[in-house]
């Protein structure tokens, strides 16, 4: 029987530190996948704006057209030639942790932190200008999470209580990221994971 890739999952609420995460991981020989970059290979080819409410619309008809594992799915054959362990980051659907599940050797961990602190970290890094409105990232957040969300849409917060590792990621950190506290949490799970 041929031996499953090691593939690391990330699920996370909005700015909870993902992508710091998956880079602490990379530096340890992981390849690097985003959900988000398959959905905005997608997005770009319908010719929509990248924007959150889009990406977030397409991400859905995708797994309602093609089923809800469909964007780990497309990861995972990305990367099947890699023999690389692979961090797939931005699931926000169950079917996708269900996929991984079955289909490589999969740990997944779970990323969040208070509103307010994730709000602040998208106010700082002024990078998503369709979320810098309080009332407009709340409404996202919660969309995000799985409020008013069908079957095959965002669905964060069943996917954190799915999570084998889960990280709250409340620390404000401004030194050098190896002496952080989500440095020194990212590395004492992936020991247990090599275990």
């Amino acid at each position: 029987m041929e031996k499953k890739k090691l593939v690391i999952g990330i699920t996370g609420t909005l700015v909870s530190g993902k992508g710091t995460v998956a880079e602490i991981l990379k530096s340890k020989g992981f390849s690097h996948i985003t959900l988000s970059a398959i959905v905005r290979e997608e997005v770009a080819k319908l010719g929509l704006e990248p924007l959150r409410q889009n990406l977030q619309d397409v991400g859905n008809n995708l797994r309602k057209e093609f089923g809800g594992q469909v964007l780990a799915e497309r990861a995972l054959n990305k990367f099947k030639s890699y023999d690389n362990p692979l961090i797939i980051d931005g699931i926000r659907n169950i079917d996708e942790i269900n996929f991984l599940r079955e289909n490589s050797d999969f740990k997944l961990i779970g990323v969040d932190a208070p509103v307010e602190l994730r709000w602040q970290r998208l106010k700082n890094r002024n990078r998503d200008s369709d979320l810098l409105n309080h009332d407009k990232f709340i409404i996202d957040d919660a969309r995000d999470r799985g409020f008013n969300e069908p079957l095959n849409g965002q669905q964060v917060g069943m996917c954190l209580v799915q999570a084998d590792f889960l990280i709250n990621n409340d620390e404000e950190f401004t030194g050098p990221m190896e002496n952080s506290k989500l440095y020194r949490e990212v590395n004492e799970i992936y020991r247990k994971i090599r275990k």
